[in-house]
């Protein structure tokens, strides 16, 4: 034999002995693999249920690492906690269950805080280690714990242990360490998989919402008139996407709470709604705490609330409630109720969309009150342009008859040489211009009222100076139609404003003398508390009961008494009611057919004090001396120029008369002299203002020259114009006592002729 021949038994032996090792390890690793695909298996059918995927992996880490049990501990907020088991007693379970906190009293504890795989080779001899009973019923011996970590982050520990003192092997370390690298893989898929799962239900939630709000906003925009299909669409959104049990709208009016709607309640819920609404809010429903709170509302569990109304979670099982304010501009319009059947606290995503839920039915209510207005003031216009057209057909026929009249008596005072007869015409024509006078009042009044320019400006004074005044301007008429006009005297003294109470009266007086036919009217007062009702009776035909409202709306005419008597325009009530609401006197009418009517103002009364003899709102009547004084006249109607001319010269005046303010300069300029006064129409020719005609005069003059306007124009926007431009604006027909007296009053203050600048 060769001296370095191998024995071949020799060779033999060492050939099966490592056929033997590989056969081992080829087999441990098939093992490990079927291992492998049974747990990633298992991960694939539950890619988000985690306690398969860990059952499977101990059950193999036991198995392949020959021990007698494996578990792992994950970590949840710094305290490891049993997450899955192999087979053991119950004691050793329940000790698990406790959890532990990372330290060094156990191998598990240790490798999570050491970060490293830790293998005691005999527990119960392993001194710093705390043995328990649960330990030794168990007869823990060898323990090998491996940490799972993604980077510096503790995830849990993997453990397996013997029954007797046989250490693991550094293969089955590094088995082990594998087992708790494919836990860490199956912990990040679950942690992925669900917050994917999560971002996607959040997204879902999002659209499901965005498509809800776009819902309920179609039906906002198709339902402008209507609120309720809004409401209906909100609770059933509401009952969806919060996943309540019910959902309710309630609408408050300010004083009462009413059901509007509601989804996913039965008929006998629905009966004990209609039966408890409308109430007043109270804290027995939660509508009623969100109404008197103003702010959102929750109730963890309604069963245990002692001032609920049981009776409502009874009907169908409900316990914890939320409620949002439906509100605008900080005020409660109503509240979104929605109800869960399981106690406990409301999720704050879930207020956020009930909260977007009420501010929808806020916009829904918003949108049919301003739809209900923006009808009403169709409706009211539609009335009005009825009305104006009534009235200038009216008021073209009233204006047609005195003017009709007036042509006939110049015409027949032209012919006629009797002087008697001549008076008779003459006065004749005086009662044609008094009624053109009477249309043209009434049309100011309720211009300036339309126009907002009349000021209410108080003070104090004794009714009787009112009562005197009716009775000396109607009791020459009231004679001629054989009444009697009486008025009771009273020492009162009352807070108003003179001249518009006394408008008030005047239409009032005015309306009882033309209606009444016989018998009389009479003008008194009445204490009430601590007002004075002024009372105007009279004996006349009657209001019928269907049109007592009616006679106060403009253009409104009853039938006149008399077929050859002429009745009102229509104004006189519309103008009595409107002034008696900017005075803030109630205005108040009984009336009986064939007996008679009472019109009632009443006026808050004030302490008496000595009687004065004039009202304090009347101007003093004086006419100063006009003789002598340059005035100049600005109008573009020639007869009107030459009417004012002639009148002025009459009172001694000097006149320049021009129908433009460039044309009076130039007249001005050939006198070589400012005018003491300009008296300018309105409205002049090409679109020019008599305000833009005064202003360029004094400009260009240098001199702030006493002035006031002229119109017959009684639309609001002139009448807004001549306000804001601070003259006086009279209207025309102006009688020439009112031209004299406002010449007279403006040249009051000029001692002297004014100089030129």
């Amino acid at each position: 034999m060769p001296r370095h021949a191998i024995p071949l038994d020799g060779e033999v032996g060492r050939l099966e002995r490592s056929g033997a090792q590989l056969e081992r390890a080829l087999k441990a690793s098939r093992a490990q693999q079927a291992a492998t695909a049974e747990i990633l298996g298992t991960i694939s059918r539950a890619p988000t249920d985690l306690g398969p995927v860990l059952d499977t992996i101990v059950a193999h880490a036991a198995r392949l690492c020959e021990a007698h049990f494996a578990f792992v501990m994950l970590n949840e907020g710094g305290r490891l906690a049993l997450a899955a088991h192999t087979a053991c007693t119950p004691e050793f379970v329940e000790f698990l269950k406790g959890g532990k906190a990372p330290s060094r009293a156990s191998t598990t504890a240790r490798a999570a805080l050491e970060r490293r795989p830790v293998q005691v080779p005999d527990f119960q001899a392993e001194p710093g280690m705390v043995v328990t009973d649960a330990h030794r019923v168990e007869n823990v011996r060898t323990v090998l714990a491996v940490p799972m970590c993604r980077g510096d982050a503790l995830l849990g520990v993997f453990s397996v242990w013997r029954r007797e003192v046989r250490p693991f092997s550094d293969e089955q370390v590094r088995l082990l360490e594998t087992f708790a690298d494919q836990a860490v893989i199956a912990l990040e898929n679950v942690r992925l998989l669900r917050e994917l799962e999560a971002r996607n239900g959040e997204l879902t939630e999002a659209l499901d919402r965005q498509t809800a709000m776009a819902q309920i906003l179609a039906v906002i925009s198709s339902s402008p008139a209507d609120a309720r299909p809004v409401f209906e669409t909100i609770v059933r959104n509401a009952v969806t996407l919060c996943r309540s049990r019910f959902a309710n709208v309630f609408l408050y009016d300010g004083e009462l709470l009413h059901y509007a709607a509601s989804h996913n309640t039965g008929p006998d819920y629905v009966e004990l709604l209609r039966a408890k609404y409308p109430m007043r809010p109270d804290r027995s429903q939660v509508s009623g705490r969100v109404v008197l709170a103003g702010a959102v509302v929750r109730v963890e569990d309604v069963s245990v609330d002692p001032e609920y109304d049981q009776r409502f979670p009874a009907a169908m099982g409900w316990r914890r409630m939320l409620g949002v304010p439906m509100l605008r501009e900080g005020r409660p319009l109503g509240a979104v109720v929605v109800g869960w059947a399981e106690a406990g606290p409301v999720p704050r995503a879930r207020e956020e969309l009930l909260q977007a839920f009420a501010d929808q039915a806020a916009i829904a209510i918003a949108n049919v009150r301003l739809f209900d207005e923006i009808q009403d003031k169709s409706r009211r216009l539609e009335l009005a342009n009825t009305y104006k057209s009534r009235f200038l057909a009216a008021a073209s026929h009233d204006l047609r008859q005195p003017l009709h009249a007036l042509n006939l008596f110049v015409a027949q005072l032209k012919a006629e040489r009797d002087p008697a007869a001549q008076d008779r015409l003459v006065a004749r024509i005086d009662a044609a211009v008094d009624a053109m006078n009477e249309l043209f009042d009434g049309l100011l009044d309720m211009s300036k009222l339309d126009a907002g320019v009349l000021e209410v400006r108080p003070t104090e004074f004794p009714v009787q100076q009112l009562l005197a005044r009716m009775e000396t301007t109607f009791a020459a008429a009231a004679r001629e139609k054989g009444l009697r006009l009486r008025v009771a005297p009273r020492r009162v003294w009352i807070r108003s404003d003179f001249s518009l109470l006394e408008r008030i009266l005047l239409n009032l007086v005015s309306n009882a003398v033309r209606y009444t036919t016989r018998g009389g009217v009479l003008i008194g007062c009445r204490r009430r508390g601590g007002e004075l009702r002024l009372d105007v009776l009279d004996t006349g035909p009657g209001i019928p009961a269907d049109q007592r409202r009616n006679v106060f709306g403009e253009f409104y005419r009853l039938a006149p008494p008399e077929p050859a008597r002429r009745g009102g325009l229509g104004l006189g009530l519309a103008i009595v009611e409107r002034l008696g609401e900017l005075l803030g006197h109630p205005v108040e009418l009984a009336s009986r057919l064939g007996t008679g009517s009472r019109f009632s103002v009443s006026v808050p009364q004030a302490p008496a004090r000595g009687f004065s003899a004039e009202p304090p709102a009347a101007a003093a009547a004086f006419a100063d001396p006009l003789r002598g004084r340059l005035i100049v006249v600005i109008d573009d109607d020639a007869l009107v120029l030459d009417g004012m001319r002639g009148l002025l010269r009459s009172w001694r005046c000097e006149v320049v008369a021009a129908s433009s303010g460039a044309a009076a300069l130039a007249r001005l300029a050939e006198l070589g002299r400012p005018p003491d006064a300009i008296v300018s129409d309105y409205r002049l020719a090409d679109g020019a203002s008599g305000i833009d005609a005064i202003a360029a005069l004094r400009g260009a003059l240098g001199v702030a020259i006493p002035a006031f306007l002229i119109s017959g124009d009684t639309a609001p926007e002139g009448l807004r114009d001549a306000r804001a431009s601070g003259y006086l604006l009279l209207h025309k027909p102006v009688p020439p006592i009112a031209l004299r007296a406002v010449l007279g009053r403006l040249l009051a203050a000029r001692a002297t002729p004014l100089a030129a600048a």
